[in-house]
């Protein structure tokens, strides 16, 4: 008979046993074994005290998963904002490119209307010079129908 009653003692577990095993749970930051540990105690000692603290001590300990989600948020908030902002650089680099792409236009055209008025000028100079080569040779002309002939020294 003593037989028999030896291994049920042997697995029966006191308040201060329950208590200890919530406890190292709980320093350990593991929530649900230091609550199901707990919830076990106070169900065979329900006027403990201590079993009591510590069951209010575990029911402040932050939520595991809570955590989890909370990281998880941050994380996804962070990837979130770091998409942004590769976003608005990428943004930024196609707007410098146009502004630079304009720029670079507005100076081809600023250098095709001054090789425009380049042109534009030589060609009046052109003109001008043909002009008063034309007047000249109608002057020499006149001038030899007239029987003017223009001395030629000679120097030898």
């Amino acid at each position: 008979m003593i037989m028999c009653l030896f291994p049920a003692t042997m697995f029966a577990q006191s308040a201060m046993d329950y208590f200890h095993k919530s406890a190292n749970f709980y320093v350990n930051a593991n929530k649900k074994s230091a609550q199901t540990t707990i919830k076990e105690g106070i169900q065979k000692f329900p006027n403990d005290p201590k079993l009591k603290n510590l069951a209010a001590k575990i029911e402040e300990l932050p939520d595991p998963e809570e955590n989890e989600n909370q990281q998880n948020q941050q994380n996804q908030q962070n990837q979130d904002n770091q998409d942004q902002q590769n976003q608005d650089q990428k943004q930024n680099q196609n707007q410098q490119q146009q502004q630079d792409q304009k720029q670079d236009e507005m100076q081809q055209k600023q250098q095709q209307q001054q090789q425009q008025i380049n042109r534009e000028d030589a060609q009046r100079i052109l003109d001008a010079i043909a002009q008063e080569e034309k007047e000249l040779l109608e002057k020499l002309q006149q001038k030899e129908r007239a029987g003017y002939r223009p001395k030629i020294e000679k120097n030898w």
